[in-house]
């Protein structure tokens, strides 16, 4: 089966507002997903457990999301940071660019 993972990095303060980037990865498994599912992935932190929050199929395409649990960071600039650092691995982009 394949899916798309899709996790947000954000920072939000009364003083800022809201800063965020979403970042995506495709995956093909032999295992469908579930809310609550665990995902491992180099790109992320051994500490920062990701897990299916929420999974939506089109019902025209067929195609599956599955969107992760957010990524809260501490600084407005650490959202590019963090943005940056993730898209380097091993097929993680830009999901608001594809």
């Amino acid at each position: 089966m394949k899916f798309t993972l899709v996790r947000n990095i954000y920072f939000h303060s009364p003083s800022t507002g809201l800063v965020t980037k979403y970042v995506s990865k495709d995956v093909e498994s032999e295992v469908a997903p579930q809310v609550g599912f665990e995902f491992e992935d180099s790109a992320w932190h051994r500490n920062d457990l990701i897990k299916a929050e929420s999974i939506s199929i089109d019902a025209a395409s067929g195609k599956c999301t599955v969107t992760l649990n957010p990524l809260e960071v501490k600084a407005a600039s650490d959202v590019e940071k963090f943005f940056n650092l993730v898209v380097q691995h091993h097929g993680w982009k830009d999901w608001l660019a594809s």
